[in-house]
């Protein structure tokens, strides 16, 4: 019979530092902000009372915050809970997890269904010796199971199991160390790498990003919660600064008048400095977040690892990308360079910033615009985007275009007419000429290309992004004609993916000619039903 797993011990300091993560910030500062201001007549007759009496030194605790620290009972209980009924077993071709006391939970999840395998290590992790690990399939809009925590050997014993477990299946791929792959000969351990980020390429991410305004925008509302923004707002402006300086200069331009060369100084010093901290920023949660950045493939799967303080690694079966994605900024398209996403069926991509969940679907997070044709083609072999021949929309395309975009720039400049009556006319047409210049941009930047195994989309003008659909992976295929479209005989073309996780579809071709439309779907359609759909 197979043996079974336990989580690790220290899974119960993990369960009980996420039952504090909820409130741990409010918590320390009331704390801190009363703990010292509390005495003993706050207390007296009080269970706080009793616990002061253990407590060395002046601090006290009030009994408010007694109640505060008994919340650990129930939190304590639950993870001792959980680490005593969790198990794991590997039972032929499908992996078991039973866990509850009371209610019983057991869960069978077949290896071939298993999408993706995550491990998440933080310092804590490390100092310990043990992963978060996340197995995803392809259903639902959350992980199969998240395990919290393994110990790493137990994780690297999981994901071989996985992979054997694979290759034995029918119709699954052959992941054993020692059986052939489809591709020819099996890399060596550890995979192949497809890319390797240095630390100058992390940097020159971070300032092409600009994550750091999500830093400042964070640490402000951090700040504005414990009511230490005005302090730390007069310690950052006394001496150089008056506050009110950018009221005060906001009303002496609106009377007319100019503000002073110090006053116009001191604005452009701080906004200069304020660019810089945000650049600064960037850069620095690139080189901790993507440190060490390695994507390879190993086997049938593409495995990448990064992260300095919290080490991230991520396995991805390549049958189960459904969709690769090129981007390209403007900043990016200055210094050549490009990032690469996949979508996998039932992926579940990074939700909101802050949020745990790992960069499943950026492959590349930076890259060579040279270097992107061979990385395409190991992902998704065969695939050769110089080879495409792009499409352009419909000759009419623009006309059909520029008049949603007439009417968006009526609604949003005639107000400006009503309240400024003639003055408003400049407005106006400064904002009609800038939606009719967008509405030319994406009709003149948006290109289609059909292959026998792929079909593909590029849409944008400054912020320009190419989406490559492998032919096996379309699941639904639309017509679309709007009374509009008919009038001007013309039709779209909408693509969905299998197990998108998205609620858009995944290519979506407008304003083409009604017989160029037809025959795109006819193709598209019999391509969809001779693929058989493999998960």
């Amino acid at each position: 019979m197979p043996s079974d797993h336990r989580l690790h011990p220290s899974s119960i300091l993990f369960a009980l530092g996420g039952s504090l993560r909820a409130f741990a910030l409010p918590a320390i500062f009331l704390l801190i902000t009363s703990g010292r201001s509390s005495r003993r007549s706050d207390s007296d007759g009080g269970p706080a009372e009793w616990v002061n009496r253990w407590i060395p030194g002046d601090f006290e605790l009030a009994n408010w915050q007694f109640w505060i620290l008994l919340f650990l009972v129930p939190a304590t209980l639950g993870a001792l809970a959980k680490y005593v009924s969790f198990r794991l077993r590997y039972d032929g071709t499908e992996l078991v997890i039973r866990s509850g006391i009371i209610f019983r939970n057991e869960r069978h999840v077949p290896y071939r269904r298993i999408q993706n395998l995550d491990a998440v290590r933080n310092i804590v992790h490390r100092l310990f010796g043990v992963a978060e690990v996340r197995v995803e399939t392809g259903g639902g809009q959350a992980p199969e199971a998240t395990i919290s925590v393994l110990h790493e050997t137990v994780f690297e014993e999981m994901r071989r199991r996985i992979f054997e477990g694979r290759g034995a299946d029918p119709g699954a791929f052959e992941t054993h160390p020692d059986a052939p792959s489809r591709e020819g000969p099996r890399p060596e351990h550890g995979g192949q790498t497809l890319l390797h980020l240095p630390t100058r390429e992390l940097l020159l991410n971070g300032l092409l990003e600009n994550r750091g305004l999500v830093i400042v925008g964070a640490a402000y509302g951090a700040l504005w919660e414990t009511g230490l923004l005005d302090a730390v707002w007069e310690w950052q402006t006394s001496g150089w600064y008056t506050p009110g300086l950018l009221r005060d200069t906001a009303r002496t331009i609106a009377a007319g008048n100019l503000p002073s060369l110090g006053r116009i100084a001191i604005l452009l010093s701080a906004a200069v400095g304020l660019l810089l901290l945000v650049r600064v920023l960037s850069v620095v949660w690139s080189f901790l977040r993507l440190h060490q950045f390695r994507l390879a493939r190993v086997g049938d799967d593409v495995r990448s690892e990064y992260g300095l303080l919290t080490r991230v690694t991520t396995t991805v079966p390549l049958r189960r990308v459904q969709s690769l994605m090129v981007t390209e900024s403007p900043l990016q398209r200055l210094v050549g360079r490009m990032s690469v996403h996949a979508e996998t069926a039932g992926g579940h991509g990074e939700a909101k910033a802050g949020d745990k969940k790992p960069f499943r679907e950026r492959l590349a997070p930076i890259i060579r615009r040279d270097a992107v044709p061979a990385l395409l083609q190991q992902v998704l072999p065969g695939l050769d985007p110089a080879l495409f021949d792009w499409q352009p929309l419909h000759p009419r395309a623009f006309r059909r275009a520029v008049k949603p975009a007439l009417l968006s720039s009526a609604v949003i400049g005639l107000p400006l007419v009503f309240w400024f009556r003639w003055s408003g006319l400049a407005p106006l047409a400064i904002v009609a000429a800038m939606f009719v210049t967008l509405a030319w941009a994406h009709v003149r930047h948006t290109q289609w290309a059909m292959t026998d195994h792929a079909l593909a989309l590029r849409t944008g003008w400054l912020w320009r992004e190419m989406t490559i659909v492998p032919a096996g992976r379309i699941q639904v295929v639309r017509r679309v004609e709007s009374p509009f479209d008919r009038r001007a005989a013309m039709a779209g073309v909408r693509v969905d993916t299998a197990g998108s996780s998205v609620p858009t579809h995944r290519i979506a071709i407008p304003y083409l000619d009604h017989a160029t439309a037809e025959v795109l779907y006819a193709r598209l359609v019999a391509q969809t039903a001779q693929t058989a759909l493999r998960w």
